[in-house]
């Protein structure tokens, strides 16, 4: 087919079932993620969340979940969009990040974000976290892990190794919801990916931006950065079971929603995405909270793929 698209899936970890059972849902997940790599998606990226009071999500942070996608799919790359790196320690993150990437070579994205926590979780973090410094935190973090992964000749001379010696790295990236975050992908060689169904996500299009980064790439890191636009959606049959089924699973707060109909309105949008923002490849956040639902979606979509 004409016109074929490179799309991923973003997974928040929410599902509603018979057994109201978050624990179902991570099995729900993984035969979605199973069905995606069948089909031909490119990328299955889950999210790292805190929510406090939600009892219907399967994980916060999800890392226990990436080797087992790793080991149940063959080619789809799977990723977590992102570690929250004010959180995390930069060494542990390395060393994790590190040997399941060398377990598993190139099929791991790892994305980083600023991620906002609670109060009420963010004091349940037992690493020193600096709430006044939580933020400005981000950069110092993130290249520290950076040089955790890429630098191991380097650490050979300070007596540190992150093992496995000469091992793989996973493929990286900055995620934001504007492109403020170009200048930091450019400064230190990391691909890129844009949300625009958050409810901060700046939506202009802002394309010659995306190309003057990918020139300035080219020149500064000698290749091509992969670059990704998620957005979120509900795809169906026909229009009007998507706008049903996204409806009662936003409790009727579609605004935020950046596209709502059958296969062809999907294709069709995309294709204008790809000419207004400048991206080609898309990750799908499918707001559907129905397993069912979401497969319906991925055989709908494949056909695009």
């Amino acid at each position: 087919m004409a016109n074929k698209l490179k799309i991923g899936l973003l997974e928040f970890g929410s599902r509603n079932n018979s057994l109201n059972n978050p624990k179902k849902t991570l099995y729900d997940i993984i035969e979605y993620a199973t069905t995606a790599d069948e089909l031909g998606f490119s990328r299955f990226w889950v999210t790292e969340n805190y929510f406090s009071k939600a009892n219907d999500v399967a994980w916060s942070t999800p890392e226990m979940l990436l080797p087992i996608l790793l080991g149940l799919t063959d080619k789809i790359k799977i990723g977590i969009a992102g570690v929250i790196m004010p959180l995390q320690s930069p060494f542990r993150v390395a060393h994790n990040y590190k040997l399941l990437s060398s377990l598993y070579p190139k099929r791991l994205d790892l994305g980083f974000v600023k991620g906002l926590v609670g109060e009420y979780d963010l004091q349940r973090f037992n690493m020193g976290v600096d709430k006044d410094n939580y933020f400005s935190s981000f950069i110092p973090k993130l290249e520290a892990t950076l040089r955790f992964l890429r630098e191991e000749d380097e650490l050979l001379k300070e007596d540190v190794i992150i093992p496995p010696f000469k091992g793989n790295i996973p493929d990286i990236w900055y995620m934001g919801s504007s492109h403020s975050g170009l200048e930091v992908a450019l400064q230190h060689d990391l691909n890129f990916a844009r949300s625009i169904f958050h409810g901060e996500s700046n939506k202009e299009y802002l394309k010659e931006e995306l190309q003057n980064f990918k020139k300035e790439y080219k020149t500064k890191h000698g290749k091509d950065p992969a670059m990704v636009l998620t957005f979120s959606g509900c795809c169906h049959n026909t229009k009007q079971k998507a706008l049903k089924v996204a409806m009662s699973s936003t409790n009727n707060e579609i605004g935020a929603v950046s596209i709502i109909g059958d296969g062809s309105f999907f294709h069709e949008k995309l294709l204008e995405f790809k000419e207004l923002y400048g991206y080609n490849e898309f990750i799908f956040s499918n707001v559907s909270k129905s397993h069912k639902d979401s497969l319906t979606a991925l055989e709908i979509l494949s056909q695009y793929v």
